[in-house]
């Protein structure tokens, strides 16, 4: 309850000009003094009254009486809920000593919480919270501050924060309670350095740090190293110091590798003894050959495409004249040079990641044991992609080469040439494959071609078709690589800028990449992530049952469970399983392998997880105390709470005192005339009355 009190002030409230009244004052005595003068002394005393009462009445003279109330002062209670605060009995201990606290709150005394998640990647961010509790409370009202928390701030302030400090310059009381009874011994291992992408097939440098806390002395400690399929390896590294591992990338995409430490002795939990990262291996500079066997719209396509990628280096030819032409002319006068053909096709071949041979016509361009080194290139693993105008029809069609074996369609006569209008559609192997699905997610208009080849043998995946359902894009397996084969020449249009435009650029960037075999575009790709301890597990497949897959998962500590797949729409299905332990998870059917492994929301909060004062120490040894509650909720050591007199706080083991704050509030004001009109009437009236009868009969 607020305690109420009440002052009385005198005032005027004059109903003349204060110069008004100073005139009938002087008149007033000028008349006593001119009745002195005559010696007439009987009635005088009576008109001194009368003139007095006349002026007081004019003077208004009123009392003001103000009732005020003593506001209370406020503590500020900060309860740390972050995710290290889940550890053990922390947030049992935390409730319980709230509770009790709440208990010991002196009279005319309220209490502020403010409840603290760490909402963000940067860890317990609590000053943070704190300066924002405190721009609510009046600082003549804030009395002082206790904090809840397990000593894991990740925002301590080197000198103390000024919205802490009062107008006169005294420090606002900061009290520290931890969730424990001594500094806790624990071991944690800190990633200081990885690299977000590292070249395939060379080694990453990891930095980190083991570090422990408490009564520990260790020197070294054991670091297992698992990555994926490889066998785990396990070395010897330094307590307390920096130390750099390298680790090699085995492929493209995300590389998944788990670290962990051995354990210490009486360490509280050992959840942050494990670090796991992903390091995406890239391609060091995706090469790709263009080679036009002549000047055409789509080139410019092709060349936009390549150009744009900083990862590509594209190498580009368009033939005009053949190797063997021989015109006699001198160098001089040359402003073309011959084609490299035995460079490009025979010695450097391989370096190449990808061939597209645009609108390729081979009229004694490429001699046949060239077009042979091209075939003998995709069957080692390389990429091919064709892009077929009408002289894919023609009598130097590639079709009329040694690249006939790989080619997934043929083309009989240039009578299969089809000149009129249509617009690509998808096929429904097309709505699942990585490359073609949801590209016509925004169910836009594709614009239409003018041109297309009728293919009357095929082999592989139709993605795309004429609405004759004549194929149009063929991807094909031949051994170990990899060729497309796009029957029209017209795909240019879609760039053109016209309202029924096509994603000209992003199937032609699938393409490319999938016959560079990018990960993420694979026809059968298993991937699986763990998020809030759950597993989820996805098959992207071109199939329409998973029901004869059967699927495996491994668990850290090698617990093998099985698990069957739900089949949704277009080519996905999916699984999810609860998980508690930490480290690497294997899913794998046989044929497709995924791994998983949880990752922290704020890796920072998680690093560091053991009760301690160190942090805030600093900082409270001047301007407060840390208290430690103990380790069981039913035995905790509270604190007590007292309010004494300003410039005399102080702390003890057993208490914690915070100065007093008097600050007051009105809450109304009544007024009352001293000399009402009334009254002033009766006393003038009575005292001319006894002036008269004074000066008459006596």
């Amino acid at each position: 309850m607020f305690q109420s009190l009440s002052s009385l002030n005198l005032h005027f409230d004059p109903l003349l000009p204060v110069w008004g009244i100073i005139a009938l004052a002087i008149a007033c005595v000028l008349v006593l003094a001119f009745s002195l003068f005559n010696q007439s002394y009987k009635g005088l005393i009576w008109r001194f009254i009368a003139l007095l009462v006349f002026l007081v009445w004019l003077a208004g003279p009123i009392i003001l009486k103000n009732h005020r109330e003593i506001l209370p002062q406020t503590i500020l209670m900060v309860m740390d809920q972050s995710e290290s605060m889940s550890i053990g009995k922390r947030t049992e201990i935390a409730n319980q000593a709230l509770q009790q606290l709440q208990n010991k709150i002196p009279a005319n005394t309220r209490v502020k919480i403010i409840n603290l998640h760490n909402i963000s990647q940067q860890g317990t961010q609590l000053f943070q919270a704190l300066q924002k509790a405190t721009n609510e409370i009046p600082a003549s009202q804030l009395g002082g501050i206790i904090l809840i928390t397990d000593g894991q701030v990740h925002d301590v302030p080197k000198e103390f924060p000024k919205f802490l400090t009062l107008p006169n310059k005294k420090t606002i009381p900061l009290y520290a309670l931890l969730p424990a009874s001594k500094e806790q011994t624990d071991r944690n291992l800190k990633i200081i350095h990885a690299p977000a992408y590292t070249i395939v097939g060379k080694e990453a440098k990891i930095q980190l740090q083991v570090n422990d806390t408490g009564d520990a002395h260790e020197k070294s400690a054991h670091l297992t190293i698992v990555q994926e399929d490889k066998q785990p390896i396990t070395m010897e590294v330094p307590v307390g110091k920096p130390e750099t591992i390298t680790i090699p990338v085995m492929h493209t995409g995300k590389n998944l590798i788990g670290l962990s430490v051995s354990p210490l002795k009486d360490e509280i939990t050992a959840i942050n003894n494990h670090q796991t990262l992903y390091i995406n291996g890239i391609r060091d500079k995706l090469r790709v050959l263009l080679v036009s066997s002549s000047p055409n719209q789509g080139e410019r396509a092709w060349r936009s495409l390549l150009k744009s990628d900083p990862s590509v280096d594209l190498v580009h030819f368009t033939i005009l004249r053949s190797g063997e032409q021989n015109e006699n002319i001198p160098d001089s006068e040359l402003a073309l040079i011959p084609f490299p053909i035995n460079e490009l096709f025979m010695q450097k071949i391989d370096q190449f990641d990808l061939i597209i041979l645009d609108n390729f016509e081979n009229r004694f361009a490429l001699p046949p044991y060239y077009i042979a080194s091209i075939a003998n290139y995709v069957k080692n693993g390389g990429g091919l992609l064709l892009i077929a105008g009408p002289e894919y029809a023609s009598q130097f069609s590639l079709q009329n080469s040694p690249l006939r074996s790989i080619l997934p369609a043929t083309v009989s006569s240039s009578k299969d040439v089809i000149n009129q209008e249509f617009k690509p559609e998808l096929t429904e192997l097309g709505k699942k494959h990585p490359i073609t699905h949801d590209l016509d997610r925004n169910n836009t208009k594709w614009g239409s071609w003018f041109r297309h080849l009728k293919a009357n043998h095929t082999k592989g995946q139709i993605l795309m078709q004429a609405p004759n359902q004549s194929p149009l894009l063929i991807l094909n397996h031949v051994d170990k690589g990899r060729i497309a084969l796009l029957l029209s020449d017209q795909i240019w249009l879609w760039s053109k800028g016209t309202n029924q435009n096509g994603p000209q650029a992003e199937l032609l960037r699938r393409l490319s990449h999938w016959l560079m075999k990018e990960p993420e575009l694979e026809e059968e790709r298993l991937s699986a992530f763990i998020k809030d301890q759950k597993l989820t597990i996805e098959l992207h497949t071109l199939g329409n049952d998973v029901g004869n897959k059967e699927f495996t998962v491994t668990s850290p500590s090698g617990t093998l469970q099985p698990i069957q797949l739900i089949m949704h729409q277009n080519g996905k299905a999916t699984a999810t399983l609860s998980t508690k332990e930490e480290g690497l998870w294997k899913i794998t059917n046989g044929n497709l392998t995924a791994y998983a492994a949880s990752q922290s929301t704020d890796p920072i909060e998680m690093t560091e997880l053991a009760v301690t004062g160190q942090k805030l120490a600093p900082l409270l040894d001047n301007y407060g105390r840390i208290y430690w509650l103990g380790d069981e909720p039913n035995q905790l050591k509270v604190p007590g709470i007292k309010i004494v007199k300003k410039d005399k706080a102080s702390n003890t083991a057993s208490s914690m005192e915070f100065p007093e704050h008097v600050t007051y509030t009105s809450t109304k004001q009544s007024i009352h005339h001293i000399l009402s009109p009334w009254l002033a009437l009766i006393l003038g009236l009575g005292s001319i009355f006894m002036a008269w009868y004074k000066e008459s009969f006596s």
